[in-house]
């Protein structure tokens, strides 16, 4: 069981006795969480079964309550995302020992580890529809975290655990991203609201394609590109860490299609994959650290994004705008 909190069936008849969404008929831990808890619930109304996901949040969302109306929006807008149910007093949180919890609905489909050329052009459609979708959104989200002073704390944070080369590798890549993004260029690029976490393990699919997005609790203001660049460090490397170019093309030209690109956003499209990368290393290193001090065993392994870090600064993406009209 890799939940945190640990709910028996009397907590879980207890809690959705305040959604009114019938009677529970089984239950069990998701095997794949690593930030919060959750549970596949299967209920019973009037004959008819339906599934939901009730999710414990173990710590503070990146998007605060605002996540919720987001998500809101998303459906509205026609995109495959889990809307948060509200319970019978119409509100979208309930809490159990202290920590807020949330229900919505199961989505269809399954995670994919070995992604297509089709799914990764879903995966880009979507990123697209949402980027457009949020464009102009009246609410607000927090800016994105993993900015300069993030990423100098974190490294901070890493000294004395990694060996020599490693920690050289990682203070020589803090040096150039954080020198990239005090760029007035780079500050210039378009901002709006990203997911920020578009990991292979956030998205589902079904024999009709791309049939859900989850965990929106890292969606922030930030740079659109930033969004572009974690999808193609996960969706598009091979096992050594090095960006495929055709998986690339194809996710970068199925998203220009709904979003158009930037020159400038194509121009820094490699730096901001290394960018993205670091982020998601300096991340994982934190909790391999903690995680060595407190005997946990809820985390990814860093080295995976040591390796793209490393091919990234070792190999370099030209794109320009005549690569996106094949």
């Amino acid at each position: 069981m890799n939940a945190i909190t640990r709910l028996d069936v009397l907590d879980l008849e207890d809690t959705i006795a305040r959604y009114g969404i019938g009677e529970l008929v089984s239950y069990r831990p998701a095997a794949n969480g690593i930030e919060n808890s959750n549970y596949f619930l299967r209920t019973l109304t009037r004959g008819r079964e339906r599934e939901f996901v009730l999710t414990v949040l173990e710590q503070a969302s990146n998007a605060g309550t605002a996540f919720v109306p987001l998500l809101d929006l998303c459906i509205e807008s026609g995109l495959p995302v889990p809307g948060i149910l509200r319970n019978l007093a119409g509100e979208p949180f309930e809490v159990f020992e202290h920590k807020p919890v949330v229900l919505a609905p199961r989505l269809p489909g399954r995670h994919v580890y070995n992604p297509t050329l089709r799914q990764v052009e879903a995966l880009a459609r979507f990123i697209g529809r949402f980027h457009v979708a949020t464009a102009g959104w009246s609410q607000t989200v927090p800016a994105h975290p993993r900015r300069t002073d993030w990423l100098k704390h974190h490294a901070q944070l890493t000294r004395g655990y990694l060996p020599y080369l490693s920690s050289r590798l990682l203070d020589e890549t803090v040096k150039e991203v954080t020198s990239l993004l005090a760029r007035h260029d780079v500050q210039s690029l378009p901002k709006g609201v990203i997911h920020a976490d578009l990991f292979r393990d956030n998205v589902l699919f079904n024999e009709r394609g791309l049939s859900g997005v989850l965990d929106f609790h890292h969606a922030s203001e930030g740079f659109l590109l930033y969004d572009l660049a974690v999808a193609a460090n996960d969706w598009c490397t091979d096992a050594s860490g090095l960006l495929d170019e055709e998986r690339t093309l194809r996710l970068i030209r199925t998203y220009h299609q709904i979003r158009p690109l930037s020159r400038a956003e194509l121009c820094f499209f490699s730096a901001f994959a290394l960018y993205a990368a670091l982020a998601f290393w300096l991340s994982r290193l934190a909790v391999a650290a903690r995680r060595d001090e407190t005997g946990a065993v809820r985390f990814n392994n860093p080295e995976e994004f040591q390796r793209i870090v490393q091919q990234h600064r070792a190999h370099f993406l030209y794109l320009d705008e005549r690569m996106l009209e094949a």
